[in-house]
Protein backbone atom coordinates (compact mmCIF):
# COMPACT_ATOMS: atom_id res chain seq x y z
CA UNK A 1 0.00 0.00 0.00
CA UNK A 2 1.12 3.21 -0.92
CA UNK A 3 0.95 5.82 1.63
CA UNK A 4 1.94 9.93 0.57
CA UNK A 5 2.31 10.73 4.20
CA UNK A 6 5.50 8.42 4.53
CA UNK A 7 7.83 10.82 1.84
CA UNK A 8 8.85 13.30 5.10
CA UNK A 9 10.12 10.42 6.89
CA UNK A 10 13.50 9.95 5.30
CA UNK A 11 14.68 13.45 4.83
CA UNK A 12 13.22 14.62 8.32
CA UNK A 13 15.56 11.88 9.80
CA UNK A 14 18.80 12.89 8.08
CA UNK A 15 17.84 16.70 9.80
CA UNK A 16 17.02 15.77 12.92
CA UNK A 17 20.42 13.92 13.34
CA UNK A 18 20.66 10.18 12.38
CA UNK A 19 23.24 9.34 10.83
CA UNK A 20 26.15 6.43 9.56
CA UNK A 21 27.25 3.80 12.23
CA UNK A 22 24.28 4.87 14.95
CA UNK A 23 22.19 1.72 16.56
CA UNK A 24 18.72 2.70 16.42
CA UNK A 25 14.99 1.57 17.88
CA UNK A 26 11.80 1.63 15.61
CA UNK A 27 9.18 1.42 17.86
CA UNK A 28 6.49 0.22 16.58
CA UNK A 29 7.90 -0.96 13.80
CA UNK A 30 4.98 -3.29 12.22
CA UNK A 31 5.91 -5.01 9.13
CA UNK A 32 9.49 -2.85 8.78
CA UNK A 33 8.71 -0.41 6.17
CA UNK A 34 10.86 2.20 8.48
CA UNK A 35 12.78 -0.27 9.89
CA UNK A 36 14.56 -0.66 6.36
CA UNK A 37 14.85 2.92 5.59
CA UNK A 38 16.59 3.33 9.47
CA UNK A 39 18.74 0.19 8.12
CA UNK A 40 19.93 2.47 5.26
CA UNK A 41 20.54 5.76 6.38
CA UNK A 42 22.58 4.13 9.11
CA UNK A 43 24.03 2.00 7.19
CA UNK A 44 26.31 -1.24 7.40
CA UNK A 45 28.29 -0.24 10.92
CA UNK A 46 25.11 0.99 12.60
CA UNK A 47 22.18 -1.52 13.66
CA UNK A 48 18.48 -0.87 14.28
CA UNK A 49 16.15 -3.21 16.30
CA UNK A 50 12.32 -2.98 15.51
CA UNK A 51 9.94 -3.32 17.85
CA UNK A 52 6.30 -4.18 17.85
CA UNK A 53 3.39 -6.17 19.13
CA UNK A 54 1.65 -7.61 16.05
CA UNK A 55 4.01 -11.29 15.76
CA UNK A 56 1.81 -11.43 12.15
CA UNK A 57 3.58 -8.02 11.19
CA UNK A 58 6.89 -9.02 12.29
CA UNK A 59 6.78 -12.11 10.29
CA UNK A 60 6.31 -10.33 7.59
CA UNK A 61 9.09 -7.84 8.43
CA UNK A 62 11.61 -10.88 9.20
CA UNK A 63 10.96 -12.58 5.59
CA UNK A 64 12.08 -9.20 3.55
CA UNK A 65 15.64 -8.51 2.11
CA UNK A 66 17.79 -5.01 2.47
CA UNK A 67 20.80 -4.16 0.40
CA UNK A 68 24.55 -4.97 1.24
CA UNK A 69 25.67 -1.36 2.81
CA UNK A 70 22.25 -1.44 5.13
CA UNK A 71 23.00 -2.45 8.33
CA UNK A 72 21.96 -5.60 10.53
CA UNK A 73 17.81 -5.79 11.53
CA UNK A 74 16.51 -7.40 14.66
CA UNK A 75 13.12 -8.06 15.47
CA UNK A 76 11.12 -8.21 18.51
CA UNK A 77 7.73 -8.62 19.84
CA UNK A 78 7.25 -6.38 22.71
CA UNK A 79 3.79 -4.89 24.30
CA UNK A 80 4.24 -1.12 24.18
CA UNK A 81 2.26 -0.65 26.88
CA UNK A 82 3.89 -2.96 28.96
CA UNK A 83 7.41 -2.60 30.90
CA UNK A 84 9.86 -2.60 27.93
CA UNK A 85 12.36 -4.89 27.81
CA UNK A 86 15.94 -4.36 29.18
CA UNK A 87 17.90 -3.62 25.85
CA UNK A 88 21.18 -1.45 25.56
CA UNK A 89 21.26 2.35 25.24
CA UNK A 90 20.26 3.38 21.55
CA UNK A 91 21.54 6.61 19.89
CA UNK A 92 18.34 7.22 18.34
CA UNK A 93 14.74 6.09 19.35
CA UNK A 94 12.02 6.34 15.96
CA UNK A 95 8.64 6.01 15.57
CA UNK A 96 6.00 7.11 12.64
CA UNK A 97 2.30 6.93 13.28
CA UNK A 98 2.15 5.51 16.98
CA UNK A 99 2.05 7.05 19.77
CA UNK A 100 -1.39 7.91 17.88
CA UNK A 101 -2.52 4.50 18.83
CA UNK A 102 -0.99 4.48 22.33
CA UNK A 103 -2.48 5.07 25.85
CA UNK A 104 -0.08 6.88 28.59
CA UNK A 105 1.91 8.44 26.01
CA UNK A 106 3.72 10.65 28.48
CA UNK A 107 5.04 7.79 30.67
CA UNK A 108 6.03 5.46 27.46
CA UNK A 109 8.60 8.69 26.14
CA UNK A 110 9.53 8.37 30.00
CA UNK A 111 10.57 4.90 29.80
CA UNK A 112 12.13 5.34 25.79
CA UNK A 113 14.07 8.46 26.61
CA UNK A 114 15.78 5.74 29.71
CA UNK A 115 16.71 3.52 26.67
CA UNK A 116 18.81 6.46 25.09
CA UNK A 117 22.37 6.86 25.55
CA UNK A 118 23.19 10.95 26.64
CA UNK A 119 22.63 12.76 24.09
CA UNK A 120 20.78 10.10 21.51
CA UNK A 121 17.55 11.28 18.99
CA UNK A 122 14.35 11.04 20.33
CA UNK A 123 12.36 11.38 16.36
CA UNK A 124 8.57 10.88 16.26
CA UNK A 125 6.24 11.67 13.24
CA UNK A 126 2.82 11.73 14.22
CA UNK A 127 -0.66 13.48 12.08
CA UNK A 128 -3.36 15.23 13.44
CA UNK A 129 -6.96 15.68 12.14
CA UNK A 130 -6.97 19.16 12.87
CA UNK A 131 -8.14 21.43 9.85
CA UNK A 132 -7.52 18.99 7.17
CA UNK A 133 -8.48 18.30 3.99
CA UNK A 134 -8.48 21.67 2.26
CA UNK A 135 -8.60 22.94 -1.00
CA UNK A 136 -9.16 25.63 -3.63
CA UNK A 137 -12.54 24.06 -4.83
CA UNK A 138 -15.46 22.08 -2.87
CA UNK A 139 -14.15 18.38 -1.79
CA UNK A 140 -17.22 16.97 -0.15
CA UNK A 141 -15.42 13.51 -0.93
CA UNK A 142 -12.17 14.04 0.20
CA UNK A 143 -13.27 15.41 3.07
CA UNK A 144 -15.94 12.74 4.02
CA UNK A 145 -13.43 9.67 3.22
CA UNK A 146 -10.90 12.07 5.76
CA UNK A 147 -13.84 12.50 8.17
CA UNK A 148 -14.47 8.57 8.35
CA UNK A 149 -10.66 7.59 8.88
CA UNK A 150 -10.03 9.43 11.88
CA UNK A 151 -14.00 9.06 13.49
CA UNK A 152 -12.84 5.44 13.31
CA UNK A 153 -9.22 6.15 14.67
CA UNK A 154 -11.27 7.86 17.51
CA UNK A 155 -13.58 4.80 17.79
CA UNK A 156 -10.80 2.79 18.17
CA UNK A 157 -9.14 4.84 21.33
CA UNK A 158 -6.48 6.49 19.22
CA UNK A 159 -5.75 10.22 19.37
CA UNK A 160 -6.45 12.49 16.24
CA UNK A 161 -4.59 15.61 17.93
CA UNK A 162 -0.85 13.52 18.04
CA UNK A 163 1.23 15.64 15.98
CA UNK A 164 0.20 18.89 17.64
CA UNK A 165 0.14 17.16 20.93
CA UNK A 166 4.04 16.26 20.85
CA UNK A 167 5.88 19.51 21.99
CA UNK A 168 4.41 19.55 24.92
CA UNK A 169 4.91 15.17 25.92
CA UNK A 170 8.61 16.33 24.49
CA UNK A 171 9.17 18.72 27.31
CA UNK A 172 7.41 16.65 30.11
CA UNK A 173 10.13 13.59 29.00
CA UNK A 174 12.75 15.72 29.81
CA UNK A 175 13.73 15.61 25.70
CA UNK A 176 15.16 18.91 23.69
CA UNK A 177 13.00 19.96 20.77
CA UNK A 178 15.34 20.67 18.44
CA UNK A 179 13.39 20.36 15.61
CA UNK A 180 9.30 21.11 15.13
CA UNK A 181 7.79 21.16 11.59
CA UNK A 182 4.68 20.13 10.03
CA UNK A 183 5.07 19.07 6.36
CA UNK A 184 1.66 19.33 3.72
CA UNK A 185 0.75 16.12 1.98
CA UNK A 186 -0.47 17.16 -1.52
CA UNK A 187 -2.73 15.35 -3.89
CA UNK A 188 -1.88 16.33 -7.34
CA UNK A 189 -5.12 14.92 -10.51
CA UNK A 190 -3.28 11.84 -11.12
CA UNK A 191 -5.12 8.81 -10.49
CA UNK A 192 -2.75 6.54 -8.30
CA UNK A 193 -1.91 9.06 -5.04
CA UNK A 194 -1.88 6.46 -2.38
CA UNK A 195 -5.00 7.55 -0.56
CA UNK A 196 -7.39 4.93 -2.82
CA UNK A 197 -5.27 2.69 -1.17
CA UNK A 198 -5.80 3.74 2.48
CA UNK A 199 -9.38 4.31 1.85
CA UNK A 200 -10.05 1.03 1.03
CA UNK A 201 -7.58 -0.21 3.46
CA UNK A 202 -9.75 1.41 5.89
CA UNK A 203 -13.19 0.30 4.91
CA UNK A 204 -13.46 -2.84 7.02
CA UNK A 205 -12.11 -1.02 10.11
CA UNK A 206 -14.87 1.92 9.42
CA UNK A 207 -17.63 -0.40 9.12
CA UNK A 208 -16.71 -2.47 12.40
CA UNK A 209 -16.12 1.16 14.18
CA UNK A 210 -19.72 1.42 13.42
CA UNK A 211 -18.66 5.12 12.11
CA UNK A 212 -20.90 4.12 8.66
CA UNK A 213 -22.25 1.57 7.19
CA UNK A 214 -21.32 -0.21 3.98
CA UNK A 215 -24.25 1.30 1.87
CA UNK A 216 -23.51 4.52 3.02
CA UNK A 217 -19.35 4.51 2.36
CA UNK A 218 -20.49 2.53 -1.39
CA UNK A 219 -16.70 0.53 -1.24
CA UNK A 220 -17.55 -0.14 -4.93
CA UNK A 221 -17.51 3.51 -6.45
CA UNK A 222 -15.12 5.09 -3.41
CA UNK A 223 -12.23 5.12 -5.61
CA UNK A 224 -13.97 6.72 -8.41
CA UNK A 225 -15.53 9.31 -6.43
CA UNK A 226 -12.14 10.15 -4.87
CA UNK A 227 -10.17 10.45 -8.48
CA UNK A 228 -13.20 12.17 -10.35
CA UNK A 229 -13.56 14.97 -7.18
CA UNK A 230 -10.09 15.43 -7.36
CA UNK A 231 -9.88 15.88 -11.50
CA UNK A 232 -11.86 18.24 -10.58
CA UNK A 233 -10.28 20.43 -7.75
CA UNK A 234 -6.55 18.97 -7.11
CA UNK A 235 -4.47 20.47 -5.81
CA UNK A 236 -6.00 19.26 -2.36
CA UNK A 237 -4.16 19.59 1.08
CA UNK A 238 -5.44 15.71 2.17
CA UNK A 239 -3.12 15.59 5.35
CA UNK A 240 -0.16 17.16 7.58
CA UNK A 241 2.96 15.51 8.52
CA UNK A 242 4.13 16.52 12.21
CA UNK A 243 7.58 15.91 12.57
CA UNK A 244 9.86 16.24 15.81
CA UNK A 245 13.35 15.83 16.95
CA UNK A 246 15.34 16.26 20.49
CA UNK A 247 17.99 14.63 22.39
CA UNK A 248 17.92 13.17 25.83
CA UNK A 249 19.64 15.66 28.07
CA UNK A 250 23.43 14.93 29.03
Amino acid sequence: MINPSNVPTSRFLRDAGLKPGMRALDIGCANGLLTRELAELVGKNGHVHGVDSNEGLLIEARKQTTGPDHAAITYENVDLVGSLPDLEPFDAIVGRRILMYLPEVAELLQRLTALLKPGGLMIFQEHSATGMPFAAQSIPQHRQAHDWMWRTIAAEQGSITMGLDLPNLFQQAGLSIDHYRAEAIMLGSAPDQGIEDIARYMVGRVIDAGVADRETVQPDSLTDRLVEERRLASPIVWDMAYLIGGKKQD
